[in-house]
């Protein structure tokens, strides 16, 4: 297996981390350029055509995308980047840089793997699952990537982070706005 460097600016990730846990309304990061400019592309280069027949199809109240979580359908570099980004190596940085142990990767990519939305596309204000379907386990860390070379900001589509409103238990006011720059290269840490 390849070295952790070989894929991601390891420098920057560690970076990250100095404001990891006093950044609003919940511990997060803004990543810029997280993984080796070439690999960026590359990768981005490898997700299939949004009329392909990797993806599996979400139509419903809270989405309208295609994700596809299917290893064997993964070309080799976007094989070996989710091997890098589940490895015990990346595990053991995350966790102890965000003061989350023990940490446990999700080898079987539940509601992770590639996601693309195309024009009328939708992820509506959610709260991701906290306890893993099949595992058990509380849902500590998500990695957000975005390889959107071509991205366009009047497109819309930036990621929202919300305070929690207690009293109704949804999605509170929004505290930040992360548009998914291609130039930032934007990975997020939450």
């Amino acid at each position: 297996m390849e070295n952790i460097q070989d894929f991601i600016n390891v420098d920057n990730l560690l970076k990250s981390f100095r404001t990891f846990h006093d950044e609003k309304p919940f511990p997060h990061a803004v990543i810029d350029n997280f993984f080796n400019k070439n690999v960026a592309q590359q990768l981005e280069n490898e997700v299939p055509d949004f009329n392909g027949n990797a993806w599996h199809k979400y139509n419903n109240a809270i989405e309208v995308k295609k994700v596809c979580n299917d290893w064997n359908l993964f070309p080799p570099l976007t094989y070996r980047a989710f091997s890098i980004l589940n490895s015990q190596e990346m595990l053991e940085i995350l966790a102890n840089k965000a003061k989350v142990k023990p940490l446990f990767s999700d080898e079987g990519l539940n509601g992770g793997g590639w996601h693309i939305h195309g024009k009328g596309g939708k992820l509506n204000t959610h709260l991701d699952y906290s306890i893993h379907p099949k595992l058990g386990l509380q849902r500590k860390l998500n990695i957000i990537i975005y390889l959107n070379q071509n991205w366009q900001e009047e497109w819309g589509g930036s990621l929202g982070l919300w305070d929690h409103d207690s009293l109704t238990r949804g999605p509170g006011e929004l505290k930040k706005k992360i548009t998914p720059l291609h130039i930032r290269q934007n990975t997020i840490l939450i």
